[in-house]
């Protein structure tokens, strides 16, 4: 099933899961497609919408790649949705699977709903209605003419959606809450006549006729004095009943009758309606999105369990739509252990005082025609019995809805699921802080978050997974620490939580019984897993699950992951079709602390992040490189993990892993931790193999290159070269790779004879080997750097043409970007020796760039990737985009911060009267205001935005 949100960001959501849709320029078609509502949108208005261009051939190429990308981002089920027709494309969808659609109908329903006075059910309807809204209507397209008609209109409907619910919630008698939210509406929208109008009214009716009419007056001022106009009719005639005292101001319109019952049978009390259910005392923080969710699986599923881990606030959840419903019985099974029990605990609060016989049967009774919620809360220890209660009441009473709440589903058919997941921490939806704060002020009143809170608060919401739960026992410790001192301990101590406050909905007594609550329900098996999980950070696939697994231990790892999942005590996500699973922080310390043998299992997680790491390693310099340093990368938090637990407890194996990982860091970042972790290993095991320590060195020589540290690049090359032995085969392929490092060293250095010494040595040593393709390349690149400084360009061009295609012929496509990336600099370089060759030099090097930049988004290599874009700054600088240049080099060096790597290092090939040439141009770049870090793909697509511009232009 497919849903598209165009309500702010555009998102789209498979089964449930948002699919990864890519770059801006994918988004902004999609948008553009969703805008047209189905009818068919013409190939010149995507252009114009998405590459702000005419429609040309290159153009119209790119919109079928990009709708083929579409296409593939929405699965073969749903590829179907992007239609081809004879006048463009269309995204078909029916206005239900959309969140726009779905806000319309809501509006005009709960509209109509309060004209029929009608509010409680108003209130429900436009509050799932607005909690569809997240920003500003296709987002995408900023100010575009296209969407600007349905824009304004959906805005307006908005606003209208608004106002409507606060004058159903005044209907309804909820003034206090009307008013508090009319409050803050007419500061937002001032011209609004209407929300003046409905706040005069709940003032009015909360027994403030001074304030009710200060505000007409106000607002009439507001009117007068900037707009020149008299208030509407609504306004003058509400002020003049006001004066007049009229009384009709103060009635509210009783709610529409239920429909009258038959007699019930003696068993039950046919005049027990359904106790109000008590809304909690503290404000709900965040999930508007999953209450209109709830709102919308039970209009339209009769069963809905709302599952999730512990502490994550499904009883909150459940019991906040509950509250708001008239027709709603809660049933409390927490404290049930006896399956027996259930039905007569049931049975209780549908009203039944005095069953004879069977209850279940006395409740199917009384409720057989009524239309009541029946919310079971906390089911996850009778899930195997609820089946046995649930069916039968479903079955005898055919407008009967049951909600439960459960780490576990029922697993029966028509159940709706609903997965609660952690309140967010981060970004805009970042409603974890939120909750924190507002707790927080409620133990310490006049509190105001400093700096050093925010950045506290993040840490502890972090440390919590963003449970509701574990956020509200943090605030609790407010009263006597600061959120720095709960910051420190939260991350390995339990106890600097506090307690439930008296009156909690939470059934638990602390965060760790609530965890111990599903640990504890484990059968043996799924626990014994369970216990061998906690060591992996970030994640792990079922086959890292099955390698810690013990030899001969009974139980299948597929069966016991899908039962922890079905538990709530793991999470699954299914981003790209392969499975990955995660323990919440929080359980995953729980774990640890009850664990009866930690060494065993850090050992055995250590052995599997060296297996791994040795596995994908040996895929690095060959065609497999790409889906070895993604698997790498998806992994690195456990690897780094492994070698911690090897540098103490194996060196000899921290040692072997860092030194087969040493081009890794380059390619993922961070470049300076990876130096750091070769470097302990080196002191952790001074007498290790001789290959394992060279390799290693050749690590800190690639890791200081990159840092920009040739001297310790070159001293760790050197370090190598001393310990590989020229006669032994064994040492062929390191001895090789430390004479690369040696040569890459000294062309960061301009070393001349040293530099043409060195290069030739390592093309001598190849010609004596059959060496690997890669390193056959790599001597290309050496001498290239000599042939430069002889000022030979012509050879310089013919080596490296050859380096392109040895690259290219032995998979090392990565190797092909490099080539293309030094050429490149010498081609500046040569230019600018020759003032009237550096227009063409540059276009000719921005085509090596743009080529270059390409195959690194496919073949990661970030540290390179950079030096790339680098390159690019200066050759749209020389080709007249200073604006963008500028901007360009703004976010390079920002991504060069914080990945520790210096892209300025291939220029340095092509000599140092180069190097002051772009320091000057970079110099006199315009100056540019602070807007924030631009994203690694946002970065990618300026710089080859900017490039296809120029390339068009003569």
């Amino acid at each position: 099933m497919i849903f598209c949100r165009v309500l702010g960001p555009i998102e789209v959501e498979i089964d449930g899961v948002v699919a990864e849709l890519g770059g801006p320029v994918p988004r902004r078609l999609l948008a553009a497609l969703a805008a047209g509502a189905g009818a068919p949108v013409s190939l010149s208005t995507l252009a114009e919408e998405v590459w702000h261009a005419e429609l040309t051939a290159g153009v119209t190429n790119a919109i079928r790649v990009t709708v083929h990308r579409l296409r593939s981002a929405l699965g073969t089920e749903e590829r179907g949705r992007l239609e081809s027709t004879p006048q463009g494309y269309r995204l078909a969808l029916p206005a239900e699977a959309t969140d726009g659609g779905l806000f319309e109908q809501g509006v005009e329903r709960g509209v109509g709903e309060l004209a029929v006075a009608d509010p409680s059910h108003a209130v429900r309807t436009l509050e799932s209605a607005l909690a569809l809204w997240r920003g500003r209507p296709w987002a995408e397209l900023g100010d575009s003419l296209h969407v600007s008609a349905r824009r304004a209109r959906m805005v307006e409907l908005r606003e209208v959606a608004v106002e409507e619910l606060q004058a159903a919630r005044l209907a309804r008698g909820d003034t206090a809450r009307a008013v508090a939210a009319l409050s803050q509406s007419v500061i937002e929208a001032p011209y609004r006549e209407r929300r003046w109008e409905l706040l005069a009214l709940g003032l009015y009716r909360s027994g403030r006729q001074g304030h009710a009419l200060a505000e007409l007056r106000r607002v009439r001022g507001l009117l007068v004095e900037e707009l020149g106009a008299e208030p509407g009719p609504a306004l003058r005639q509400l002020e003049q009943r006001m004066l007049a005292h009229d009384p009709s101001l103060l009635i509210v319109r009783a709610p529409v009758p239920a429909p009258t019952r038959p007699a019930e049978p003696p068993s039950a009390d046919p005049e027990s309606p359904p106790r109000a259910i008590p809304r909690p005392l503290t404000r709900l923080i965040g999930r508007a999105r999953e209450r209109a969710l709830l709102d919308m699986a039970l209009a339209e599923a009769r069963l809905v369990t709302i599952t999730g881990p512990a502490g994550v606030g499904k009883t909150r959840l459940a019991i906040e739509h509950a509250a708001d419903r008239a027709d709603a019985r809660l049933v409390r099974l927490a404290d049930i252990r006896s399956p027996e029990v259930i039905a007569p605990a049931i049975a209780v609060a549908a009203g039944v005082s005095h069953a004879v016989g069977d209850p279940l049967a006395a409740v199917a009774h009384m409720l057989a025609d009524r239309q009541e919620l029946l919310v079971l809360d906390n089911c996850e220890h009778l899930t195997d019995a609820l089946p046995d209660v649930v069916l039968p009441l479903l079955a005898r009473c055919p407008t009967l809805r049951i909600l439960t709440t459960g780490r576990r589903a029922l697993g029966l058919d028509g159940e709706y699921v609903l997965t609660l997941a952690p309140l967010p921490v981060g970004g805009q939806d970042g409603t974890a802080v939120e909750l924190l704060f507002d707790r927080v002020r409620a133990h310490r009143a006049g509190w105001t978050p400093t700096a050093h809170d925010i950045d506290a608060a993040a840490t502890i919401c972090t440390a919590l997974d963003g449970l509701p739960l574990a956020i509200e026992l943090a605030a609790a410790r407010a009263r006597s620490f600061g959120l720095a001192d709960i910051a420190a301990l939260v991350h390995e101590r339990f106890d600097a939580l506090g307690t439930p406050a008296r009156g909690s909905v939470s059934p638990h007594d602390s965060l760790v019984t609530a965890i111990a609550w599903s640990v504890d329900q484990l059968p043996d098996q799924e626990r014994a897993l369970l216990l061998r999980l906690w060591p992996f950070d970030g994640g792990f696939s079922w086959q890292a699950a099955a390698a810690v697994w013990p030899v001969g231990a009974d139980g299948a790892v597929f069966a016991g992951l899908a039962a922890l999942v079905d538990r709530s005590v793991l999470t699954a996500d299914v981003p790209s079709g392969q499975v990955r699973y995660r323990l919440l922080e929080t359980v995953r310390r729980y774990c640890r602390d009850i664990d009866p043998d930690h060494a065993a299992t850090l050992r055995a997680h250590a052995e599997w992040a060296r297996s791994f790491a040795a596995e994908q390693a040996s895929l690095l310099s060959g065609p497999r490189y790409r889906q070895a340093v993604r698997a790498l990368a998806g992994e690195l938090a456990n690897i780094r993990a492994g070698i911690a637990h090897d540098l103490g407890h194996a060196p000899a194996q921290a040692l072997r892993t860092t030194g087969k990982l040493r081009y890794l860091w380059v390619a993922v970042g961070p470049v300076p931790e990876g130096r750091r972790l070769l470097r302990q290993a080196l002191d952790a095991c001074p007498d290790g193999p001789v290959a394992d320590r060279a390799a290693a060195w050749i690590g800190v020589s690639v890791a200081s290159t990159h840092a920009g540290d040739t001297d310790a690049a070159l001293g760790a090359a050197d370090a190598a070269l001393m310990l590989l032995d020229d006669e032994d085969p064994a040492h062929d392929e390191l001895l090789l790779d430390a004479h690369m490092r040696r040569c890459n060293a000294l062309a960061d250095t301009e070393a001349g004879e040293p530099m043409r010494a060195a290069a030739l040595a390592f093309q001598a040593a190849c010609d004596r080997r059959d060496p690997p393709g890669f390193l056959r390349v790599a001597a290309l690149w050496a001498l290239a750097v000599v042939h430069f400084e002889d000022g030979r360009m012509a050879a310089v061009a013919e080596t490296l043409t050859r380096a392109h295609e040895i690259a290219g012929a032995c998979g090392f496509t990565s190797g092909q970007a490099i080539t293309d990336l030094q050429l490149a600099w010498h081609v500046l370089a040569d230019g600018q020796r020759d003032e009237r060759g550096a227009e063409a030099g540059a276009r000719r090097a921005l085509e090596l760039l743009v080529r270059a930049v390409t195959t690194f988004e496919q073949q990661p290599n970030g540290s390179d990737e950079l030096g790339a874009l680098y390159a690019g700054v200066f050759a749209l600088a020389l080709l007249g985009a200073p604006e963008t240049a500028a901007r360009l080099h703004a976010a390079v060096a920002d991504h060069a911060e914080r990945g520790g790597t210096d892209p300025r290092r291939y220029m340095r090939f092509a000599g140092r009267s180069l190097e002051d040439r772009v320091q000057r141009l970079l110099a006199s770049l315009p100056p540019l205001e602070r807007d924030g870090r631009m994203a690694w793909a946002e970065m990618v697509d300026l710089f080859t935005g900017a490039a296809g511009t120029l390339s068009t232009k003569p």
